[in-house]
């Protein structure tokens, strides 16, 4: 197996080895030939070189701050849902349909590639689709609040994992100060969208899990010895993920209509984070080799078992800026959306969609 196609399970392997309600165990059993390895790549014993391969199969596992990885993980998950069933832009609708893609990721200024193993990656993403809809209760005449609702369920590969995805939303938004169905000429050429305020209900639900082998080679030695030591798993290795959120937004935002054409929206978000964690389990037994420096023959190392698990509730709340811009053309809406937060790392979200209103 490609190192590059390893590096989607190790990203989500260094779950295993979360600071919270966690538990994670690597042991290494040395094998006979290990002894001259050792001495011939320079260790003072065979206890030291396997000091040295525990913590470079460690290494191999990033489980340096990946607590805050899984953290950082579910809240991208989470945030990746903020947007997907609400109209920030379309005053006056009286209803609409549409549907939106959504990516989040908590952006790390120390970023480097999933390649490199001595660094850990990106330190979260998720993505998110959801179908939409929207009634104006002006049909019963409750002019300024709309009622929105979305919903998906679907399942995808994502490198070697296989995944699930649901998500529902339930909303209902209040306009204030907006203007009136019928328009004047000034509010043809600019017109101001008033105040809405939208509250209700998110769930995220993501599943991942992997049954397979897994190959991956890394150099060890000591000063001036550089060997190279393969690890192969003995049969598939045993990954699962789940991951629930529930969140209650409160959102405050504004819009602005040009030329009836483009709407520009922005405000503030506040999002409960009233419960959900993500769950994980790994389960992997895999045998070490290595070149011997001598003569660059194949020498069997020994075996490593990794058994790990481990729970980490979401942020309880987080508060988020919305900035927004969508083009009107006739009952098509076609818009783009990003939700920021000023945390560290810093976490955005990108959403684009299409919606038809009336």
């Amino acid at each position: 197996m490609k190192r590059s196609d390893f590096s989607s399970v190790l990203m989500f392997a260094t779950l295993a080895f979360c600071a919270r309600s966690s538990y994670a165990q690597v042991n290494i059993t040395p094998a006979p030939g290990a002894d001259a390895f050792a001495t011939a790549a320079g260790y003072t014993s065979t206890a030291a070189l396997v000091q040295q391969l525990t913590s470079q199969v460690n290494g191999l596992f990033q489980t340096d701050n990946v607590g805050a990885f899984l953290k950082d993980f579910q809240n991208a998950q989470s945030f990746s849902t903020k947007g997907l069933g609400v109209d920030y832009a379309s005053e006056g609708t009286l209803v609409e349909a549409g549907a939106t893609l959504s990516f989040a990721s908590n952006v790390d200024k120390a970023y480097k590639p999933s390649g490199s193993y001595t660094d850990p990656p990106i330190s979260g993403g998720g993505g998110s689709f959801s179908l939409m809809g929207g009634v104006g209760l002006g049909l019963i005449g409750i002019d300024p609040l709309m009622v929105f609702g979305n919903w998906f369920k679907g399942s995808a590969s994502l490198g070697q994992l296989d995944g699930n995805y649901q998500n529902w939303g339930l909303h209902g938004q209040l306009r204030l100060l907006g203007p009136s169905r019928s328009s004047s000429a000034t509010q043809a050429l600019i017109r101001w969208g008033g105040i809405a305020i939208t509250s209700g209900a998110d769930y995220s639900r993501l599943t991942l899990s992997s049954s397979r082998n897994i190959k991956s080679t890394f150099n060890t030695g000591t000063s001036g010895v550089v060997v190279p030591v393969t690890v192969t798993s003995d049969g598939p290795v045993v990954f699962s993920l789940e991951q629930t959120t529930w969140s209650v937004p409160l959102e405050v935002t504004t819009s602005l209509r040009l030329l009836t054409l483009l709407s520009v929206y922005g405000g503030i978000g506040f999002d409960w984070q009233l419960g959900g964690g993500s769950d994980m389990n790994i389960a992997m037994s895999a045998n070490l080799s290595g070149k011997s420096p001598l003569d660059g023959s194949a020498v069997s190392l020994g075996t490593a078992t990794i058994n790990a698990s481990g729970h980490v509730n979401p942020s309880a709340a987080r508060l988020r800026e919305i900035f927004g811009v969508q083009i009107n053309a006739m009952l098509v809406r076609i818009f783009v959306q990003m939700n920021v937060t000023g945390d560290t790392p810093l976490l955005t979200s990108m959403a684009a969609g299409l919606r038809l209103a009336l």
